[in-house]
């Protein structure tokens, strides 16, 4: 996967994966040395971040729908624009289920090297989202 197009297959496979709770392929396509960065908040590692995946965001937000609006590589990095149709159904950052269907926007950049997701750096509008799920 040393090409653009397979950086691209692995970087949008992890998010792919994660929608599918297909979390034995999440751990195969992040590396062992893997570190994400979101929105300002300090990095987490590899066990972390499925953590939150698995535990926090696909327990709140079910039946996901997500779009990946742009998509470029270069180097060892993907860059991808998303937008994420869901269903707000468990307790998300102290905010019970509502059941609102919302639509989560931002992007992420992840480092691919030999295959592996290594990194990732991610921007999301969670002051968008948590207006959708409070308003």
């Amino acid at each position: 996967m040393s090409t653009l197009e397979g950086k691209k297959e692995a970087a949008l496979g992890v998010s792919k994966a994660i929608m599918n709770g297909e979390w034995e392929k999440v751990d195969e396509l992040l590396d062992d040395s893997f570190t994400y960065v979101g929105d300002g908040t300090a990095p987490i590692n590899k066990a972390q971040y499925i953590g939150f995946m698995r535990g926090v965001l696909c327990t709140a937000m079910t039946d996901m729908d997500m779009d990946f609006v742009r998509v470029v590589a270069e180097g060892d990095l993907v860059a991808i624009e998303y937008t994420n149709k869901m269903t707000h159904s468990g307790e998300f950052y102290g905010v019970p289920a509502t059941g609102k269907r919302v639509v989560g926007t931002g992007h992420f950049i992840r480092e691919v090297k030999d295959g592996k997701v290594t990194a990732e750096w991610q921007t999301t509008n969670a002051i968008g989202l948590m207006g959708q799920i409070k308003g």
